[in-house]
């Protein structure tokens, strides 16, 4: 007995049917591989989501809705905070930013003790309103002396950036 022949087109008409079962096999398991990539993103948002709620809130910088107003906000905020320590404000100001006009350059002058200093400028930088300098430049205003006693006096000229507040929607302008 013989086994009988296998037509070649049988045969590729059976390999191709094979193909297209395998293509439309794939097609499912590849959805399933990206759908599985698509879930593991989202729950990644959800933690990062979730995380940023139970942080605490950042507190809001020092603004105001205008110059003027900013300036007085930045000089008292200086002026509670000298009060607290050995500190004195010489001087407070404004310098506008033409490339920043919401973010003006906010300048003071202040005197008063290293530890004075350096606990002002640390509370400007945690506490609310945050202030953050962006140069300090500290020097000797007058040196200790140790026969009477007298503490070294510093000087510090400090420029931070306030911020200016939109105007609201139809207000109008001055």
């Amino acid at each position: 007995m013989r086994a009988p022949a296998i037509d070649g087109r049988a045969l590729i008409l059976g390999l191709a049917g094979l193909a297209l079962a395998v293509a439309l096999a794939a097609g499912p398991v590849l959805d399933a591989l990206g759908a599985a990539d698509d879930i593991a993103a989202a729950r990644d948002r959800l933690v990062r989501a979730q995380a940023a709620a139970a942080a605490p809130p950042v507190p809001a910088p020092l603004s105001a809705p205008d110059e003027a107003g900013l300036v007085l906000a930045f000089r008292a905020r200086l002026d509670a905070l000298a009060a607290e320590r050995v500190v004195a404000v010489d001087g407070a100001g404004l310098q506008p930013d033409p490339a920043r006009p919401t973010l003006p350059r906010l300048s003071a002058s202040l005197r008063g003790t290293a530890e004075g200093l350096h606990g002002l400028v640390q509370a400007l930088e945690t506490e609310p309103p945050l202030i953050v300098p962006e140069e300090a430049e500290l020097s000797v205003e007058r040196p200790a002396d140790p026969e009477i006693g007298r503490a070294t006096v510093m000087r510090l000229n400090l420029t931070a950036r306030g911020v200016l507040l939109p105007a609201p929607p139809g207000a109008s302008a001055p």
